[in-house]
């Protein structure tokens, strides 16, 4: 291995790691703008807002966000991190202007994930310095991939996801030099990002043992949450294939944000990127309706903003959707046995990411690392993960 090549990863990781510390300033700073708070302060960042200000908050996302992608349409178009490994050349603005847009919309109470504008400044900033470093081809790929998981590993303090998103699901490779450039980008943008990105725990859970009534209730949930998670990857696909992108945004874009301030507005855990549904079912006693109708909104509010033109990442709403739907089973396991909810949460979160991801690995690296977890719960996580692994291939092999 070169010494480019070791330039590469110390590049790439301390600039992602810089970018991650600035746009965590940069969305706590315009979540306390829309909110009153940031999501640091408070984990449900609709807390102790009014319905007024959610409403107006979400109207005034959807006004700035159809304003600008109405302007990129005029533009040369974003590339998205597929593109760049295959080594077109992204243009620089145009990309940079479309992943802080995400992030900027997000923190106003857009309801998609805020991990894809990471990731995919991840990817932009190396395939600009492979550029500068004269790297092509293989080493460009590989070097554009370990970029975009660094970021991500970076934004959520989760190293090890980060450099197993890159392999996992970018390069879909596990050889030595591809390990050794994600972990090593990864764990070097994950430090340097110690100045600025949050270092607490993502979700507030309690660590639970592998009872043999938790894990039963891990299987139950995996089995539900896999097949609900299947349909819901097959929706996403379905909305981004027809996503709008000509000038007619200027009225779909408003009408789905205007939908989605509304709902908002009465059913505000929606919100964001899924960190406030999540803790909301987390810190719930006993079942209620409006988990439902938090799981049920936040899925038709996500779907019908990817149809309507709108971008963003569906990681964590992933998780916090499988979260959701895993309390809701476990609180009626909970009245035949006595389980965990916290695991019935992790594990319907881990179980639909897997899922969703179509990456195992990754999806319980996110999973513990979002609920800073133990040893201990890891086994009861990985069998609900494979319970709902079990579940997609089965309803995929039904619908064949």
């Amino acid at each position: 291995m070169s010494t480019k090549f070791f330039l590469a990863i110390l590049a790439i990781g301390v600039i992602m790691g810089l970018c991650a510390g600035l746009l965590n300033f940069g969305i706590n700073e315009i979540e306390t703008f829309a909110f009153g708070h940031n999501d640091e302060e408070f984990h449900i960042i609709t807390e102790q807002t009014t319905a007024l200000r959610r409403f107006l908050s979400v109207l005034a996302a959807g006004a700035i966000v159809t304003l600008i992608r109405i302007l990129l349409i005029r533009l040369k178009p974003f590339l998205n991190v597929a593109s760049m490994m295959d080594g077109r050349n992204p243009p620089f603005w145009q990309n940079l202007i479309h992943s802080v847009l995400q992030l900027a919309a997000i923190a106003m109470g857009a309801p998609v994930g805020s991990e894809a504008a990471p990731r995919e400044l991840g990817g932009l900033f190396a395939a600009k310095i492979c550029r500068t470093l004269n790297i092509s081809g293989d080493e460009l790929r590989l070097f554009v991939a370990c970029g975009a998981g660094a970021g991500l590993g970076a934004a959520y303090n989760v190293p090890l996801a980060g450099a197993l998103f890159s392999l996992e699901i970018l390069l879909k490779s596990f050889d030595t030099r591809a390990i050794l450039c994600a972990f090593a980008t990864s764990a070097v943008a994950t430090a340097t990002a110690e100045f600025g990105a949050s270092k607490e725990i993502y979700y507030t859970v309690s660590n639970f043992a592998p009872t043999p009534q938790n894990l039963l209730a891990a299987a139950i949930i995996g089995l539900v949450t896999g097949f609900a998670a299947k349909y819901f990857q097959d929706g996403v696909r379905l909305c981004e294939k027809l996503r709008i992108k000509s000038l007619k945004i200027a009225l779909t874009l408003p009408f789905a944000f205007l939908l989605t301030a509304a709902i908002g507005a009465y059913v505000p855990e929606i919100l964001g990127n899924g960190r406030s549904a999540a803790q909301f079912a987390f810190n719930s006693a006993s079942f209620s309706p409006y988990l439902l109708a938090i799981l049920l909104c936040k899925a038709f509010c996500i779907l019908m903003i990817f149809r309507c033109g709108g971008y963003g990442g569906t990681l964590t709403p992933s998780f916090a959707l499988g979260a959701v739907l895993g309390l809701c089973v476990g609180f009626a396991i909970g009245e035949i046995l006595p389980i965990s909810l916290s695991a019935a949460g992790v594990c319907g979160g881990a179980a639909f990411l897997a899922i969703n991801l179509n990456a195992p690995l990754c999806a319980f690296a996110l999973s513990a690392g979002f609920c800073g977890l133990n040893l201990n719960s890891y086994s009861v996580v990985v069998f609900s993960i494979v319970c709902a692994v079990i579940a997609r291939n089965l309803l995929t092999k039904n619908l064949a």
